[in-house]
């Protein structure tokens, strides 16, 4: 198995046909398809299954995919790492956001970084907690922002601060103080609420809380976005439950009421999180700082 072999593999799952790959690579459709075969004599595996459409994967193929496209990575950022070496430049930084921070870090933490490593090549994905860690582990990307990251020897995790989970509603007719009482976590089991689909750090921390008195999440929908579900509660349609830099930072929510979560409280840290071994301490370094600074500006509440 080799670069060239994973490579050719990655781009017919990709584009979904051997026709279309070898196209796209410039290489004979006989060529490429005696490339993969030896992979899968290698492996003793079937990887691709043809079909009048094209190709699909099998399980074995999933599985290779994965593992291909984190090589493939890495294997890219060691030749930049190399080239930029050879040319005089700074390097290359990736940073993963969750999808909730996206919206309020990347535009400044982009502006940033090219005024400060004006000749670094800076690379910022999008995604969840989930697979954020997984893109660290794999040297997809260098740190990311993340909430309450698991302990993992191959991660150096660095605290920011702490937020405390909250309830959002409706305010009630007549009434203007958006601080309302605390509410125990125990009475969240009669609510249905608008919860973020798994796998989510406060929908976690919630089912848990609520699993130790025996107790279980109410979901009454389902949904990834804030400004949607701020928007829902402000119409009246359920509850959600979120920290106060929801109120800060999406318009939906100034109008709505909160609730601390008491007994337990539940505490939400936000994190940086970096891989142990990176190629460019200087660089990852500056970034680093340039991504803490911002953080706390912009996001502690």
């Amino acid at each position: 198995m080799d670069i060239r072999q994973l490579t050719y593999f990655v781009r017919v799952v990709e584009l979904g046909s051997f026709s279309r790959a070898a196209a796209f690579l410039h290489i004979a459709q006989s060529a490429l398809s005696r490339q993969i075969n030896g992979l899968e004599i290698e492996l003793k595996e079937r990887l691709l299954i043809r079909n009048g459409r094209g190709v699909t994967t099998t399980e074995a193929g999933d599985r290779l995919l994965g593992h291909a496209r984190s090589m493939l990575a890495l294997y890219e950022r060691a030749y930049e790492d190399m080239e930029n070496a050879r040319l005089g430049r700074t390097g290359s930084i990736a940073i993963g956001m969750p999808g909730s921070l996206a919206g309020i870090v990347n535009t400044s933490l982009i502006r940033k970084l090219l005024s400060e490593l004006p000749d670094a090549k800076v690379h910022i994905l999008t995604g969840r907690s989930t697979q954020l860690q997984e893109w660290l582990v794999s040297g997809r990307i260098d740190m990311a922002v993340l909430f309450d990251a698991p302990n993992n020897s191959m991660l150096e995790i660095h605290d920011l601060f702490e937020e405390r989970l909250h309830l959002y509603e409706q305010l009630p007719e007549g009434e203007t103080d958006t601080q309302g009482p605390p509410i125990p976590v125990m009475e969240l089991a009669e609510m249905p609420l608008i919860i973020t689909s798994r796998p989510n750090r406060i929908r976690e921390m919630l089912e848990t809380a609520l699993a130790r008195e025996g107790r279980k999440l109410l979901v009454e929908c389902e949904l990834d976005s804030l400004d949607t579900t701020f928007e829902l509660i402000s119409d009246g349609i359920g509850r959600s439950v979120a920290s106060l830099r929801g109120r800060r930072t999406i318009a939906a929510a100034a109008g709505l009421r909160t609730r601390r979560i008491v007994d337990p409280e539940l505490i939400l840290k936000v994190q940086i999180v970096l891989r142990m071994r990176r190629l460019n301490n200087r660089l990852h370094d500056t970034a680093f700082r340039i991504l803490r600074d911002l953080c706390l500006e912009t996001l502690r509440t």
